[in-house]
């Protein structure tokens, strides 16, 4: 397994149903965050929001391989594994994430998180162990939940280290106690370049609109070049497509034209996955501007995820995790968090500024689109076979 890979099982996600045609199982990843980011909309106040899609299937898909029965049954309909061999689910999974993890030579960084948590007293499957650690990079962990203090300070310090020191403080004391059960952590480090860096000096403190009654100054970057860009009737956005150097993945912006159209926008997105969003942009020569933000996001998952139909396995006397534990236990996810982090800058994410660009100086242009990102938007880091981050930026 790529060294690029680490999982940190903290994300529980629900999974609304997706209409009635059953989606291959190459888009299953694309229609799995299309239902998330669903659910999570209906749940959410009107507050900055990010989640890693991807992060989150991989960890139900490490809590599918420990559960058995109806819990399984669940985890495999919810999660559209597609195949009903645990030996081939993890098989695909660890094919997938090296594919994903590899393009960390290409200048991209991803780094998987997770790890499932339990009760010292409670003995571990080896052949659990064994398979999370070869396919998932993955394990479980115990630790002592009479000593919530110790055990918070390790997870916390052992998800630091994991994400680069950029997911800090996810655990408090009381997650842990006497009616603990397992407690799933997850995360998704990343970190790119973009192709086209914005250029230092034409960054500019200018408004944006929070709602149509109030304002705030930002810091806006702004560049001139060819990218993917179209106009949605339908959704009443632009859509704006910022590619990563050396990579596939891309961050796709979709901004609707009214000031207060969010709402209606995601509303409509519940209906239609990135795929089909990004299929309406072409090449053009677009003036683009976007503020300068930074989002760290906590969400339990618990709720979102049992929308989307995975029950069994949050509740006491119907969760089966008898493939996890040696012997047979009245054990469920108790805890589901999910935490990650962006910080979006003139050279990427997370990345270290670099020597001064000077702005090309290009002809007038007739045709050239413009994208001024200064009221809130949707955001999602994709690519064809996968939605890495999808979110939506409200206030700085």
């Amino acid at each position: 397994m790529p060294s690029e890979w680490v999982f940190l099982i903290f994300c529980l996600i629900p999974m609304a149903s997706g209409g009635t045609t059953a989606p291959s199982l190459s888009a299953s990843p694309i229609v799995f965050a299309r239902n998330l980011f669903r659910a999570l909309n209906d749940e959410v106040p009107p507050v900055n929001m990010m989640v890693s899609p991807a992060g989150a299937r991989s960890a139900m898909t490490l809590v599918f391989m420990g559960a058995s029965g109806k819990s399984a049954d669940e985890l495999r309909s919810k999660l559209i594994l597609g195949v009903s061999n645990k030996s081939e689910v993890a098989k695909q999974h660890a094919e997938s994430w090296t594919d994903e993890c590899s393009c960390a030579k290409k200048g991209v960084a991803l780094r998987l998180v997770t790890r499932l948590y339990v009760n010292e007293e409670e003995k571990i499957r080896t052949d659990f162990n064994d398979m999370a650690l070869e396919f998932f990079n993955a394990e479980a962990y115990s630790l002592n939940y009479l000593n919530p203090e110790d055990s918070v300070k390790k997870v916390n310090k052992w998800l630091e280290k994991q994400t680069f020191y950029t997911v800090r403080n996810l655990f408090t004391p009381e997650v842990f106690n006497s009616d603990s059960s397992v407690i799933l952590v997850n995360s998704l480090f990343f970190r790119a370049k973009w192709d086209n860096i914005f250029p230092q000096q034409l960054t500019q403190v200018d408004d944006f609109w929070i709602n149509l009654l109030q304002r705030i100054e930002v810091p806006m970057m702004r560049q001139i070049g060819q990218f993917r860009y179209g106009e949605s009737k339908k959704l009443k956005s632009q859509i704006l497509q910022l590619p990563f150097e050396r990579s596939n993945l891309t961050m796709m912006i979709i901004l609707p034209t009214a000031i207060d159209g969010l709402p209606e926008l995601e509303e409509k997105l519940g209906q239609l996955d990135m795929n089909e969003v990004a299929a309406k942009s072409l090449m053009k020569e677009v003036d683009v501007t976007i503020p300068k933000f930074r989002i760290e996001c906590a969400v339990d998952l618990k709720v979102p995820l049992q929308k989307m139909g995975i029950n069994s396995v949050f509740e006491t006397g119907q969760a089966d995790l008898s493939d996890l534990f040696e012997m047979k236990t009245p054990h469920k996810i108790s805890e589901a968090r999910h935490k990650v982090f962006l910080n979006v800058t003139e050279f990427g994410c997370e990345v270290a500024p670099e020597a001064e660009v000077q702005p090309e100086v290009l002809k007038k242009n007739p045709d050239r689109k413009f994208f001024k990102a200064d009221r809130p938007f949707v955001f999602a880091i994709r690519d064809k076979k996968n939605v890495y981050f999808v979110g939506h930026f409200i206030k700085p």
